[in-house]
């Protein structure tokens, strides 16, 4: 059995669309564009690739409640079983919405 790497990334993505998760309940999947990846002090870095391309992020649904195509989405998200996942219960100034403008 391989071992999953604990790994995090700060993401500053765009928003793009969100739709219920197909496995996770009160989860969503979000369509972004990621704008910025930083990495996360003591964990490997598993998504800092993926800056300048479209990624599908599991979200928990009450952080995506008011979020609407285009707004910019900060969250501290990991690779979980091949996913990309963000944090479930973000710490405090890990995530963030912003409307678009």
């Amino acid at each position: 059995m391989v071992q999953a790497i604990d790994n995090r990334t700060d993401l500053t993505v765009r928003l793009v669309r969100k739709g219920p998760h197909p496995r996770l309940a009160d989860w969503d999947r979000a369509e972004v564009d990621v704008l910025d990846a930083e990495p996360v002090v003591g964990y490997a870095d598993l998504m800092s690739r993926n800056v300048g391309q479209r990624l599908l992020l599991a979200v928990p649904r009450q952080l995506l409640a008011d979020a609407v195509p285009g707004a910019t989405v900060r969250a501290r998200a990991g690779l979980a079983s091949g996913e990309a996942m963000a944090e479930s219960r973000p710490a405090p100034g890990t995530f963030a919405v912003e409307p678009p403008g």
